[in-house]
């Protein structure tokens, strides 16, 4: 009596504890959208296994509970047995067909209020103005920001907002500068992004520009083991070039206000990027990021800026909560022992599937040293934190010699769904190598001359980033999660010769539901974006809105996305 007095103390204890932990680990997951993708193997179960005592089945029931104990004991015979163990399946990443620009069209980076949104950079003008500081910045961190907007991605509207003077007057659709009144900070490597937990500040900014030696004093009085020394660097041609990452907020998406404090200060020459993540309730970032070794000490006059040749770019992430100030960064992504030496991560193109936003990629462009070039690839996150290359090779490959994008190519911006059942996020190529002199085809006489480059859209079809794909005989389940309908069905792609079956599984049951399992369902064969799911014509998977995890055996088939209906 005594000791389970002590026992139910024990269990109140832990049940008051819990009830002050917010999160909690395992089974069923809950989908953020309707689809399982498999772009990382987030929700395909590992499988599991165990040994089994053979016993002499001749024993009587009590030397059996006496050997029972001693089932550790390797005098006695045992059988490896696996439960839901994958075979014969992999991940490949798919290549994306280039669509280029048609005339007029121009890079969305959002899709929001039923509209396709972006924010783009606009040259400064030659001419003086008096309210402006951009004599005394760096060309290239002094692009000011034009808004459009479009129902299609196709046809664009530039709206004349009357907000920001440029050329003299107000008739333009300018939302944001940061050469205003004498600011010498300027405006490089940004993007914009939706936060769906703010209301004021709905819209948010993120960008390198200039710091100034009050600004980097302060910061580090306050953050005094963030600031990143390699911020600091020589001026080039007379100009400044000491970085930070700055903020700007806005309700709408046109009425701006620039944060006063740096986010952080990181040297991110680069398209840094930032999201909310819905699962850790903060703003995320992703920024270029070095891997370089500590500098001897003494050396720092001698050697100034010797990182840049000594070390390796790197994709980085910070996060903030409050969108003001962020953690100094970690590397997330850097050059592999697999790769080469000379590869190195030059943007990182983060963002999230559409519908998924807990389902994280990356289309880093990885900067080939020894030919000045290099492709895009598809990099997956179960997390956003440990990062790995999706097999198959580069998703965005380079053109030929001479090609508009046979130099380099780019991917930017989020991953959107697009008309005509696409996924899409925009990219831009060039003909020439990355530091080749005479980017500017007017002028360039040397290599290429009348080859322009090249943006548009880098398209799949809706869904099919990655492919879950059994060359021949394989099968898998997936992590328990909660259904979100109660039908199935397939983006999947299966010859005559292969075939795609379905079995279900409520949780904790070990059985399949009587009439959902292998020897019911119905092979599945063709090729669709929405294959529907059926056990001997029947498609409800009779699941009671119990958890569930789904069983497949494949032939011969690429499984892109489950989803539920």
């Amino acid at each position: 009596m005594r000791i389970a007095t002590i026992f139910m103390g024990v269990l109140l204890s832990i049940s008051s504890a819990w009830g002050q932990v917010d999160v909690f680990w395992g089974e069923p997951v809950e989908l953020r959208g309707n689809s399982i993708y498999f772009t990382s193997w987030k929700y395909v179960r590992q499988g599991n296994f165990a040994w089994r005592v053979q016993e002499d089945p001749n024993l009587t029931e009590e030397q059996k509970a006496q050997k029972a104990w001693l089932k550790g004991d390797s005098s006695l015979p045992a059988a490896f047995e696996v439960t839901d163990m994958p075979r014969g399946i992999r991940l490949v990443a798919q290549p994306a067909e280039k669509v280029p620009f048609q005339p007029g069209q121009i890079a969305a980076q959002v899709f929001d209020e039923g509209k396709y949104k972006t924010w783009y950079t606009v040259d400064p003008t030659p001419d003086a103005e008096p309210f402006s500081g951009k004599d005394k910045i760096l060309p290239g961190y002094n692009a000011h920001i034009g808004y459009a907007e479009s129902l299609d991605a196709v046809t664009w509207t530039m709206p004349k907002l009357g907000l920001i003077e440029y050329a003299g007057n107000k008739d333009n659709n300018i939302v944001f500068r940061g050469d205003l009144e004498g600011s010498v900070r300027g405006f490089h490597g940004g993007s914009v992004f939706v936060d769906p937990s703010s209301t004021d500040e709905r819209y948010k900014m993120i960008y390198l520009g200039i710091i100034t030696d009050e600004e980097w004093a302060a910061y580090a009085a306050k953050y005094p083991d963030e600031v990143d020394t390699m911020a600091r660097r020589q001026d080039v041609g007379g100009f400044r070039l000491v970085c930070a990452v700055f903020g700007a907020v806005s309700p709408d998406g046109l009425h701006w206000s620039s944060l006063p404090e740096p986010l952080m200060v990181q040297h991110a020459d680069t398209l840094n990027t930032c999201y909310y993540d819905v699962d850790l309730k903060q703003c995320v970032a992703y920024i270029r990021a070095w891997q370089a070794n500590r500098q001897a000490p003494g050396y720092q006059e001698q050697f100034k800026d010797t990182w840049i040749s000594a070390g390796r770019r790197a994709i980085g992430r910070s996060f903030s909560k409050d969108f003001r100030h962020f953690s100094k960064p970690e590397i997330v992504v850097v050059t592999r022992p697999d790769m080469p030496p000379s590869h190195l991560f030059y943007t990182n193109g983060k963002t999230t599937l559409p519908g998924a936003p807990d389902n994280h990629v990356l289309f880093p462009w990885i900067w080939e040293l020894e030919r000045d070039g290099g492709s895009t690839w598809l990099y997956s996150s179960a997390d956003g934190v440990n990062w790995g290359a999706v097999p198959g090779g580069p998703v965005l490959a380079t053109g030929g010699p001479g090609a508009s994008d046979g130099g380099y190519i780019v991917a930017s911006g989020n991953l959107l769904e697009y008309p005509g059942d696409k996924w899409g996020i925009t990219f831009g190529g060039n003909p020439i190598p990355h530091k080749y002199p005479g980017r500017d085809i007017s002028q360039r006489k040397g290599l290429y001359p009348r080859v322009p480059g090249v943006s548009g859209i880098a398209t799949w079809p809706k869904g099919r980033l990655v492919a879950l794909q059994a060359d021949e005989e394989g099968e898998f389940a997936t992590l328990a999660v909660v259904p979100k309908g109660e039908r199935l069905r397939l983006n999947a792609s299966i010859p005559p010769t292969g075939y795609i079956k379905v079995a279900v599984r409520p949780l904790g049951s070990g059985q399949d539901i009587e009439g959902r399992g292998f020897d019911a369902a119905d092979r599945l064969l063709g090729d669709g974006l929405a294959l529907p799911v059926t056990w001997h014509g029947e498609d409800t998977l009779k699941h009671g809105g119990a958890p569930l995890m789904l069983r497949f055996q494949l032939k011969q088939a690429k499984l892109f996305a489950v989803e539920f209906y």
